[in-house]
């Protein structure tokens, strides 16, 4: 246990998995493991949800306080900060999620210290590109994104750390870290309310800096020194997996964020305001389907070892979940009275809470092709993954911007949805491609 003030230090670890060739001792012994999968699952929805609260809480904020022109600022400086974080876990976290969750501990301390470092370093080139860009921006995107520019590397590293006790199979670690922050951010912001009337960088610096604490006390918990000068190092043992990771999320994710700005660029700051607003209130949902991968692929990569019929069945429990979860969340919004949704957005919750509909259909549509993605980076098939992302990419970044001449704010939401549901049947279909090459294979 941690308080406010306090990090435990201890010994990162791991848990050893049975291979396909090894038989298990008795029933006591599949019973227990299953116990302690049962509970680091347990943790790592936990602290999805933690995770999930902490950036959902500063866009709950910064919707209340600011304009329209102000919340569609934030839609891309935050567009950044998730272009960025997913770099970092393309080239370093998701490498060691998919080959180190079974590794033993030494392997698991070297990996981790590596892909912090990773981390760091990524950190450290996107805050160099927003300085960059920052200026051709102008009002009021510019000071915002400067601001996350200079937290960019502490909040690389502390997501890096929350992958690593995934991969640990010590998700509990993870949730004091997240705890942590939480604790400190939401510090910060309510001072920042109380003091003053804050702006948006004020914002960001109290969020990057919560985060910075989070990236300290990491090294603490696991006791380990990142190792950015074996950056060169790490990213040369997983070239057969780091590049391919790397160009599926260049080419989705930075797909997206083309889109995102596309849609500004065509209906103005007020459509994206509109939009993002809609964004804030299935806001939860939407990092949760973002981090769940982190959680489940270790899990899953230990349960493929043992049995590929589980596998199917955990990865279709996955999506159906996630699915499930994200309409539920979606429709208890659509039912908030009106007082209370004007006390969390504002003037924004009007324009929002109309688009929650569509927006709400369009991510329960990733979560269903969520877990067979989640399928596919367990099965080690960056190829098929990449493939995916390249079939749907175009689509995304035509079909909302396009829409929005259509419909304005209405219109980009229904694109969304579109693109969405493409996504999840380009998910599925290679995924069920990828078992049926195994098990010809086998």
């Amino acid at each position: 246990m941690v308080g406010t003030g306090t990090v435990v230090s201890v010994e990162l670890d791991t848990c050893a998995v049975t291979s396909t060739d090894t038989p298990v001792g008795s029933d006591r012994t599949e019973l227990a493991r299953a116990g302690t999968g049962r509970r680091r699952a347990t943790w790592s929805v936990l602290d999805q949800g933690l995770s999930s609260a902490t950036n959902f809480g500063l866009a709950i904020v910064v919707a209340r306080v600011a304009s329209a022109r102000e919340l569609g600022a934030f839609e891309i400086v935050f567009s950044a900060y998730l272009f960025a974080v997913g770099c970092s876990r393309a080239v370093g976290t998701e490498p060691l999620l998919v080959r180190h969750s079974a590794s033993h501990e030494a392997e698991v301390r070297d990996a981790a210290a590596r892909t912090v470092g990773t981390a760091f370093v990524v950190g450290l080139i996107s805050a160099v590109v927003c300085l960059m860009i920052a200026p051709l921006l102008g009002d009021p995107v510019a000071n915002p994104l400067r601001a996350l520019a200079l937290m960019l590397p502490f909040l690389l590293v502390q997501d890096a750390w929350r992958y690593v006790f995934f991969a640990a199979g010590r998700p509990a670690k993870a949730m004091v870290n997240d705890g942590l922050w939480t604790i400190v951010q939401f510090g910060l912001v309510a001072w920042l309310l109380i003091g003053s009337d804050p702006t948006l960088t004020m914002l960001v610096l109290a969020w990057g800096a919560s985060a910075a604490v989070g990236a300290i006390a990491g090294m603490g918990q696991a006791r380990l020194w990142p190792r950015p000068l074996q950056v060169l190092a790490w990213l040369r043992a997983q070239r057969d997996f780091a590049p391919r990771f790397l160009g599926e999320f260049t080419v989705g994710t930075g797909a997206s964020q083309l889109a995102i700005w596309l849609i500004g660029l065509v209906g103005g700051l007020r459509v994206l305001g509109a939009l993002r607003g809609a964004l804030v209130l299935i806001g939860p949902m939407r990092i949760f389907l973002a981090a769940a991968p982190g959680a489940a692929i270790p899990e899953l990569v230990r349960l493929e070892a043992r049995s590929r019929t589980r596998l199917r069945r955990s990865v279709a429990a996955t999506s159906w979940g996630l699915t499930l979860m994200i309409a539920i969340w979606g429709f208890a919004v659509l039912l908030l009275p009106t007082h209370i949704g004007k006390n969390l957005l504002g003037d924004n919750w009007e324009p929002a809470r109309r688009l929650l509909p569509l927006v709400t259909l369009a991510w329960a549509a990733l979560g269903l092709g969520t877990g067979a993605m989640i399928g596919l980076r367990v099965l080690a098939d960056a190829r098929r993954s990449f493939r995916a992302r390249l079939v749907i990419s175009p689509f995304l970044v035509a079909v909302p911007p396009i829409a929005v001449l259509v419909g304005g704010a209405t219109g980009a939401a229904a694109g969304l949805l579109i693109v969405s549901s493409l996504m999840a049947v380009a998910w599925w279909a290679y995924y069920q491609g990828a078992l049926r090459e195994r098990s010809h294979a086998d």
